[in-house]
């Protein structure tokens, strides 16, 4: 059966080639499919040059009997311009949707998108497996009833999936899918991105080690698509698997690897036999990093086994603020992690959040510019914390009325990303435009510094890195200016 499977185009603008990542959920779906005697390849309209007329070419090309379409919240708009196309030139093609979003609302998803006919829930692995299974049989739809993890427009809810318990089933990722230079078009010969790691010659890929999440955050949704029941638990790939995708993605050139997982290390062991593997390649990597867990020690292995930079999860510097949002970490934990990674000299994101809880004050907000003048990071990102469905966060704010909704009665959910102009939604004690005004201090407050542009200038080795310096340098200032109501 041929089946594609598409992400849609990125809301994002210029600011997309700072956070282009290979749509590896897509990928690896596609990956099983194909093992199981299905044809699946993957569009992504992220990167595609002849944007939707890219859709029609592959709908026409390929006649797959399935689409599948991979939705975060603030691609919803998008995905129901694609799949109207899909059913107006494919009017008999089965639709389904995954993803964090669909995971959420799936019954909304449904009426929102009439040309959907299921919902894949969670982990899609073996539902989609199944559902192609069965669509290739004589019964065809009328048998999709007995396959766990989707919600049907004609059939209703099938019941949740277990999660999958052993990572290393999977097939390998099949990144012949992709189409590599479509990446390199948009995020330079690196092909995709990896903020602050700039050298001549650098071409990246992300890896993923495990699924799960022992933190319950607020404002995150990783434990309703990876599934409450698999908690507390994190399934962890073994180190020989990821060795074997980490020398096939070293064969197609690729010398930097961004580990994306929603927690790293998964152990501190598997850290141990990782970065021992690792010492012996000539490949650098980052990571994104809670900051429990790791001592001296680890950040040492890791810098040693090629470790260049390391993104925190910080959120805010008011200790009452991080109980709230149940974090799980102190504020004397993050002075330390920060002191301990730059002393192995690995450089260090911050990543902080206005609004990681509904009640955050003004003045927990200063607190938190304190702590970034303290740890002193080499990269800062300050979002405005988005209450996403499927989060605590998103039904604290349903709740106190504090989401502006559309006639149709819902959000805007194209404003639901990461860069909104002026969010439609506000918290106890922000308006959507205090929000704006205060990301926009903030971020003029680290990123004009002259301090941050010597040190920057500084570390310039090659032309290469000035030239990713200056384009980071004019998106930020690109980012900022699109607030042109926001006042300062």
């Amino acid at each position: 059966m041929n089946v594609l499977l598409v992400r849609p185009p990125s809301i994002l603008g210029r600011m997309s080639r700072q956070n282009l990542q290979h749509p590896t959920n897509l990928i690896g779906l596609a990956s099983e499919l194909n093992r199981c005697g299905h044809h699946a390849s993957v569009l992504d309209l992220e990167v595609a040059s002849g944007g939707l007329d890219s859709l029609h070419e592959a709908l026409a090309s390929q006649q797959p009997a399935v689409v599948g379409v991979s939705v975060v919240t603030p691609h919803v708009p998008g995905a129901g311009v694609l799949l109207s196309k899909v059913r107006a030139q494919l009017p008999d093609v089965f639709t389904i949707a995954g993803g964090p979003h669909a995971t959420a609302l799936p019954e909304d998803l449904l009426d929102e998108i009439p040309e959907l006919d299921a919902i894949c829930i969670g982990e899609g692995d073996v539902s989609i497996v199944e559902l192609c299974d069965a669509l290739e049989t004589a019964r065809g739809r009328s048998d999709l009833t007995s396959i766990s993890g989707l919600h049907l427009r004609q059939g209703g809810f099938t019941g949740w999936r277990d999660p999958l318990e052993d990572l290393d089933s999977l097939a390998p990722l099949d990144r012949s899918l992709l189409d590599w230079s479509a990446y390199e078009r948009m995020a330079g010969s690196k092909g995709v991105a990896s903020p602050g790691i700039v050298r001549k010659g650098i071409r990246a890929a992300q890896v993923h080690l495990s699924r799960g999440c022992y933190a319950r955050c607020v404002f995150c949704s990783t434990n309703l698509v990876w599934g409450e029941r698999a908690r507390p638990g994190i399934r962890r790939r073994s180190v020989e698997r990821v060795l074997e995708e980490i020398d096939e993605l070293v064969g197609r050139g690729v010398n930097h690897l961004n580990f994306e997982d929603d927690i790293f290390p998964p152990t501190l062991r598997f850290l141990e036999e990782l970065a021992e593997e690792l010492i012996r390649r000539e490949i650098t990597w980052s990571c994104n990093a809670r900051v429990d867990g790791l001592q001296r020690e680890h950040f040492e292995l890791m810098a040693a086994s090629g470790c260049k930079k390391i993104d925190f999860g910080v959120e805010s510097g008011s200790e009452r603020i991080l109980e709230l949002n149940q974090k799980l970490v102190t504020r004397s934990r993050v002075v330390t992690v920060f002191e301990e990674a730059k002393r192995a000299g690995i450089l260090r994101t911050a990543y902080l959040m206005l609004g990681s809880h509904v009640d955050e004050t003004p003045e927990e907000v200063q607190l938190t510019r304190q702590l970034a003048k303290e740890i002193e990071p080499d990269f800062l990102t300050f979002t405005i914390a988005c209450p996403y469905p499927g989060t605590e966060l998103w039904n604290e704010c349903k709740e106190r009325g504090f989401l502006d909704l559309l006639p149709s009665g819902r959000p805007d959910w194209a404003q639901y990303g990461y860069y909104p102009r002026v969010p439609p939604w506000r918290f106890t004690h922000f308006t959507s435009q205090q929000m704006v005004d205060t990301q926009k201090r903030f971020l003029q407050a680290f990123y004009l510094r002259p301090s941050f542009a010597w040190k920057s200038l500084k570390k310039v080795r090659s032309f290469e890195h000035l030239k990713a310096l200056v384009v980071a340098g004019l998106d930020v200032s690109h980012f900022l200016r699109r607030h042109v109501g926001a006042r300062s």
